[in-house]
């Protein structure tokens, strides 16, 4: 991308878990405590390129499928929209 194009920040909802969501906003309180212009939103961007820095897409879909079921165990909301298939070696064949 040329250095000159202007870029720009897209709205997206999310869903965070409760616990999650209220970390996030202790840590953006916080940050305006301490006179910083930190945002949820500054965490969320910086925890994506963390990933994706660190991870390759096929590492990472892996990853989530298997988090996606272990968090569907408690927030049955998830599971009522469908889970992706698990490939993982340990899940059960039909």
């Amino acid at each position: 991308m040329d250095a000159q194009q202007s870029r720009s920040y897209h709205r997206t909802t999310i869903y965070l878990t409760e616990e999650q969501h209220q970390w996030l906003t202790r840590l953006a309180a916080q940050a305006r405590l301490e006179g910083s212009t930190l945002s949820a939103s500054d965490v969320i961007r910086y925890a994506l390129t963390s990933v994706q820095e660190r991870l390759a897409e096929a590492e990472l879909r892996e990853a989530v499928i298997k988090h996606v079921h272990n968090e569907a165990k408690l927030y049955r909301g998830r599971a009522r929209r469908g889970l992706p298939p698990d490939s993982s070696s340990d899940a059960p064949k039909p």
